[in-house]
């Protein structure tokens, strides 16, 4: 399984860029992992009905990651050993990144935050551009 980030996503139902394909093989193979964090910035960022009801659908197909028992804490320690590194992330990434950190997933992302954790040490397992 691999936990999808909302870039991944995004160039998903564009159509373009190298992740587009490797979401549409995951979801093929139903590889494709969720969590809380994600899909709030997919349903936040949706425009119409239609578009709802195509994205809604297709993300209730996916496997739903559970909560990590200290996700809040785990965050804000994330957020403070990268501060101390020189890497400031966002906060959802920080989520992120301790959902795929407590399941051991890869991260399927083009969102550069990401690709920073690991620069810092973090053992996060990236597929990106």
């Amino acid at each position: 399984m691999i936990l999808v980030d909302t870039s991944a996503w995004v160039d998903f139902f564009r159509g373009t860029g190298r992740l587009s394909s490797l979401v549409d093989d995951a979801l093929d193979s139903n590889e494709v992992a969720l969590c809380g964090p994600v899909i709030t910035e997919l349903r936040r960022g949706l425009k119409s009905r239609a578009e709802r009801s195509q994205v809604l659908g297709l993300l209730g197909s996916c496997h739903l990651l559970a909560q990590p028992d200290r996700l809040w804490e785990e965050a804000g320690e994330l957020g403070f050993y990268l501060a101390r590194k020189g890497v400031v992330a966002k906060s959802m990434d920080l989520l992120i990144a301790c959902y795929a950190l407590a399941h051991g997933l890869s991260v399927m992302t083009a969102d550069s935050d990401f690709s920073h954790m690991r620069k810092a040490g973090i053992g996060i397992d990236l597929v990106a551009p």
